[in-house]
């Protein structure tokens, strides 16, 4: 069975957030997405817009000196719904990141409208962006 389109994009995705190229990334998601990072961390909060979210991903590769990387393990979805798995790796100031998470993306004409980050480890995740 093929995989959705849906799926396709989200894959894109990771490859464009693995390779620090927000330029394609910004072709993936809507003018108007909201992107919500769960947290207390200095990376916490909800980046609304394509160029706020866009600047989110840039600050990731600037905090880890380019080291941030997600390995998408699964993902599956339809019409409106992708929801994937990963396992996200970095370091910075000496610590090392490494968990694992899920997003839920919500799609609309084709595009990432808006996407929940779930940490596994969230106290993990707030120290080490802390």
């Amino acid at each position: 069975m093929p995989e959705h389109p849906h799926v396709e994009i989200v894959r894109q995705g990771y490859d464009t957030v693995n390779n620090g190229d927000t330029d394609a990334l910004a072709e993936l998601i809507a003018e108007n997405v909201v992107w919500h990072v769960p947290g207390r961390s200095s990376i916490a909060g909800d980046y609304q817009g394509r160029e706020t979210t866009c600047a989110y991903f840039d600050r990731l590769h600037e905090l880890t000196g380019g080291t941030y990387q997600t390995e998408l393990h699964v993902a599956v979805g339809d019409d409106e719904h992708v929801i994937s798995v990963d396992h996200r790796f970095a370091r910075r100031n000496g610590n090392i990141y490494d968990e694992n998470g899920l997003v839920v993306f919500r799609f609309r004409d084709g595009r990432i409208v808006e996407a929940w980050q779930i940490s596994m480890s969230p106290y993990a995740h707030d120290a080490f962006f802390a």
